[in-house]
């Protein structure tokens, strides 16, 4: 696309050239009848440079038919002065302008070249125009000569300079302009810059409906700053993350919209891949969990069944309900593991979640003391309540297990950037660093008599709410469970 461009701006070079010396020679004269003939030759011999120079534009190189059409215009410069009124005459300046545009065109070589044969042709136009005239004396002839040649020089020096500055910040413009568009066009995210008055700058986006939301939103951003500076988009089963920020002093707006699709196809294939593996292994857990009890309801009914005397069967009537109770408990825990995907998620406040779950744990809390204290506001999460308490309530029931008799629970909630969180501590006896690495592990546990699924469960819930949790322990100085969840 550059050739074109330039092979345009010489053809208006070649084509303004018979207007430029026909508005020179014919305004050199007060009316045009009085013009003389050389005038009117050198107009038609310009016309006919211009249309010889304009057959040859697509067939010699274009820095040789630059030099050739100034080169021409050096002569045809000479000629001007000549027939109108010789050096004493102000057409000699015409040689700064034609040294200047040969810089414009053919930068700093050319600029020189150009003012040193405009030298050497002036110097013998002087030695042709001083002959025989007896009013020119040496010493005037050369005066005016070093005085136009130091400025030809000059100008050609100057010229040469600026245009090659010129020449160098076009070309680092230009460099930079098709990197800097490369790039743009070629990334896999949708980029757009709004002004102030809501138009856009540039995009790579085609025109579409998700195009039209993006500038909608980065609109309203760069009018009022509650507005969200990073979003999420759904379009034709598309999910895109767009974060927005204000450049230029905040006159301006920048989005960059990225496709998350993909990544989110990932994460899901990663879960239900992580779950089955789980699932797996709960399965071979559960059933080797399951055989002990079985078999002891098994042994406990048969002696049951040999038994005569009713006061001896008593404790093995005692040991099977015992055993078939632990068993549902298992089986209970495990279904709840299995199913923790919240599936009615609602905005509540993460103060009912924690009176629910409360309530739940307080049979268990004995003579424990539980202080609940928050930290800002009540603040507003969207969760699945039913789901979200019994992780909560399993964390508490935890941390009740392992207080003592007088032991303190403390519960604070608080907010934190764009999440809010819920510190769960315990005074109990702490966990080990060994153990501190497997406390969320399916069927680990340190309890007499536990299953080991509750912690697992509970991290399971608060990460299927798009949450994490966070658990530090010292021992002899209590475990501290902080659970994050973010804010509706």
């Amino acid at each position: 696309m550059a050739k074109p461009k330039k092979l345009d701006r010489i053809t208006g070079l070649i084509v303004i050239h018979p207007f430029v010396v026909t508005f020179i020679l014919l305004t050199s004269y007060p009316a045009l009848y009085r013009a003389p003939s050389p005038l009117w030759y050198l107009i038609l011999v310009s016309v006919v440079l211009s249309v010889l120079f304009w057959l040859l534009q697509r067939r010699i190189p274009e820095n040789a038919l630059l030099y050739a059409i100034f080169i021409t215009d050096i002569v045809l410069v000479g000629a001007i002065i000549h027939y109108t009124g010789g050096i004493e005459g102000m057409f000699p300046l015409l040689y700064t302008i034609l040294i200047i545009a040969s810089a414009i065109y053919l930068y700093r070589r050319g600029a020189y070249i150009m003012s040193l044969s405009a030298v050497v042709f002036f110097f013998g136009l002087v030695l042709l125009e001083s002959r025989g005239v007896e009013s020119y004396t040496m010493s005037m002839v050369m005066y005016r000569f070093y005085i136009l040649a130091l400025l030809f020089l000059l100008t050609g020096i100057l010229s040469g300079a600026l245009s090659e500055r010129y020449q160098i910040r076009v070309e680092e413009a230009t460099r930079l302009r098709l990197t800097t568009e490369d790039i743009i066009k070629n990334l896999p995210s949708g980029v757009i810059t709004v002004d102030g008055a809501g138009d856009i700058l540039y995009t790579n986006m085609p025109d579409s409906r998700l195009r039209a939301t993006v500038h909608l939103h980065v609109a309203k951003f760069l009018k009022n700053r509650d507005t969200s500076n990073s979003v999420e988009l759904r379009f034709a089963n598309r999910f895109y993350i767009l974060s927005v920020a204000r450049i230029f002093n905040g006159k301006a707006g920048l989005a960059i919209l990225q496709d998350m699709t993909d990544v989110k196809k990932l994460e899901e294939r990663s879960r239900i891949a992580n779950q089955t593996r789980l699932l797996a292994e709960l399965g071979g857990s559960l059933a080797h969990e399951i055989r002990n009890p079985l078999s002891s309801i098994r042994g406990s009914l048969e002696v049951i069944r040999d038994a005569k005397r009713r006061k001896s069967v008593m404790p093995f009537i005692d040991m099977a309900l015992n055993e078939t109770k632990r068993l549902n408990e298992i089986v209970t825990d495990f279904l709840n593991f299995a199913q923790f995907t919240p599936k009615n998620k609602n905005r509540i406040r993460i103060s009912e979640v924690m009176n629910e779950a409360l309530i739940d744990s307080m049979l268990r809390a004995n003579q424990h003391t539980v202080n609940l204290r928050r930290k800002d506001d009540d603040f507003f999460i969207l969760a699945d309540l039913n789901k979200l308490k019994a992780g909560l309530t399993n964390i508490l029931n935890n941390a009740y297990e392992v207080s003592d008799e007088k032991g303190t629970v403390e519960i604070k909630s608080y907010r934190n950037a764009k999440e809010g969180c819920v510190e769960i501590h315990d005074n109990g006896c702490g966990i080990s660093k060994k153990d501190l690495k497997k406390i969320f592990e399916p069927f680990f546990t340190t309890k007499k008599g536990g299953t080991g699924l509750g912690l697992a469960i509970a991290k399971n819930i608060i990460e299927a709410h798009g949450g994490k949790i966070e658990v530090k322990s010292k021992v002899g100085a209590g475990t501290t469970f902080k659970i994050k969840l973010p804010l509706a």
